[in-house]
């Protein structure tokens, strides 16, 4: 079974620059780099189009971990995560992710909408979220949901930073 969750982050950048940041090899270091408490690491990251493909193997330590999901686990979770974002048309771009966590049955990913007003822009993600074990999968995807929320709250505190200090 899959579950859905919508979260909204607002980046207090404007959109150009969201976007400038996005397609930026070094963001994305930054990113792999801060957004865990055990650092992570760019796997690959391709522009193209006025878009980018950044792939990132990044640690999700146990302590980040909803407590459902830490029950059922020993050791931090290791995360490869594909996050793809489109040429920027006006005020607006889309953006998708795939995320395999490895050696577990949960997997989500999700769309994004990009869309910048002023100097505010605004990340709107539709998540799915799959956790393949029997009974269980249905109770732990929501619980996965909200670390999700929180997780793309922290990228967009990074990504304001970010772009404060470097663009």
């Amino acid at each position: 079974m899959t579950s859905r969750s919508e979260n909204t982050v607002v980046i207090n950048q404007p959109v150009d620059k969201v976007h400038a940041a996005l397609t930026n090899a070094d963001y994305w270091a930054y990113v792999a780099q801060t957004l865990s408490p055990e650092p992570g690491e760019v796997h690959e990251f391709a522009a193209a189009d006025g878009g980018a493909v950044a792939t990132l193997f990044e640690v999700l330590p146990l302590e980040i971990l909803p407590e459902a999901v830490r029950a059922m686990i020993s050791q931090a979770l290791k995360v490869k995560r594909v996050y793809t974002v489109s040429a920027l048309n006006g005020t607006s771009a889309t953006a998708n992710y795939t995320a395999d966590v490895k050696g577990t049955p949960v997997d989500f990913k999700g769309d994004i909408t990009i869309t910048g007003e002023g100097d505010t822009t605004t990340l709107a993600y539709a998540n799915e979220i799959t956790v393949n074990i029997p009974f269980m999968g249905p109770a732990i995807e929501p619980k996965v949901g909200e670390a999700l929320g929180e997780l793309f709250n922290n990228e967009g505190n990074l990504t304001n930073q970010w772009i404060s200090e470097n663009l």
